[in-house]
């Protein structure tokens, strides 16, 4: 019986020791609570910025080669030996030039030859036609003598092509880019004579993720700066929208067409920018780094308000890469101070000192 006591009275002295050690517990927890609820956070001007009406300019970013939009390959037109070339790199011409001439020895004569030809055969078909109304030819021979006076038409009007041909014109006007002959080169029938560029219009191509595809439309203005380049920059429209996706790199192709008729730029330039997909005008934005994700997906942005981190949830919308500006579109009026960056450590309720100023 003693001993039944013994043990229910060490039962309760443990009991009562555990209740003692979760009270030390608790009343732990809520000191170091109320210590953390009355840390002071320092904040540096870096760490913030302010909520404010700007422009923004949601938007694709590109980059890519501006070309000319008219690349005329000039080929030789016959196999001979160039006579002349009258034009240099670099140099501008008008449509109908003369670019170069070839030897004309052998096509002259040849042309002369087929025009006499032609004629000879013609002054037949018609001596033949007036015998035919006399009845001293027959049919046949009036057919016979006009199939040759057609095989001569045929000759004469080649000929006189090949004797054209000697002479190389520019078929519009621009800018030779490339001279591939001189004066005594003996060329093959389609080998490259020169190479003519227009460069009042250029052409931007470039390639952007196939999630925007749907919302990159023909005719969408682009923003394109020049590398190197001082001045504000380029504008351009969407001109075409390829219709496939590369299946190595899941991107789509754009063609952007850039006016150039003061011809202040050359092709081949690099040039980035972006393709515009919406503009706001006023609206309250923040830095992109200012916007963060609870665990359910919530944007809200971290405050400071009457020496303490407060919590807003918002509404974002567009986007501007460019700026890294974020618009909201509920959750904040405008000239809120916002904490920037990681928000480890940081609790609603914590006061809050800033040095150096805001950012």
């Amino acid at each position: 019986m003693k001993r039944y006591m013994i043990v229910g009275a060490l039962a309760g002295v443990v009991l009562i020791a555990l209740v003692a050690a979760r009270r030390g517990e608790r009343a732990a927890a809520a000191t170091r609570t109320s210590a953390d609820s009355g840390r002071v956070v320092e904040l540096g001007g870096s760490d913030l910025a302010r909520a404010a009406r700007v422009d923004l300019v949601a938007g694709v970013p590109v980059s890519g080669t501006l070309d000319p939009s008219v690349v005329i390959r000039i080929a030789s037109p016959i196999p001979e030996v160039v006579e002349a070339v009258f034009v240099k790199e670099g140099e501008a011409v008008h449509a109908g030039q003369t670019l170069a001439r070839f030897q004309t020895s052998a096509v002259e004569p040849a042309a002369l030859s087929a025009e006499a030809q032609r004629r000879l055969a013609a002054s037949d078909y018609e001596r033949m036609q007036n015998l035919f109304k006399e009845g001293a030819v027959s049919q046949r021979d009036v057919e016979n003598a006009e199939v040759s006076l057609r095989a001569a038409e045929s000759g004469e009007a080649l000929a006189k092509k090949k004797l054209k041909e000697s002479t190389v014109r520019a078929p519009s006007s621009g800018v030779i880019s490339q001279r591939a002959v001189d004066s005594g080169d003996r060329v093959k029938d389609g080998d490259l004579l020169f190479q003519l560029v227009n460069t009042s219009e250029l052409e931007f191509a470039a390639t952007v993720p196939s999630e925007y595809a749907a919302a990159v439309r023909v005719g969408a203005p682009v923003v394109l700066a020049v590398s190197g380049a001082t001045d504000a920059g380029l504008s351009g429209r969407v001109s075409r929208v390829n219709a496939t996706v590369d299946p190595a790199t899941r991107q789509v192709k754009v063609y952007v067409t850039v006016s150039n008729s003061a011809r202040r730029l050359v092709g081949g330039l690099f040039a980035s920018g972006r393709i515009v997909l919406r503009q706001v005008k006023g609206a309250v934005a923040v830095p992109q780094t200012a916007i963060r994700r609870d665990a359910a997906g919530t944007a809200y942005v971290l405050v400071v308000e009457n020496g303490r981190i407060g919590r807003r949830e918002v509404t974002t919308g567009a986007t501007d890469e460019q700026a890294s500006l974020v618009e909201i579109m509920a959750g904040l009026e405008g000239g809120e101070m916002v904490i920037l960056g990681p928000a480890s450590g940081l609790q609603p309720g914590q006061r809050v000192t800033v040095t150096g100023g805001e950012g």
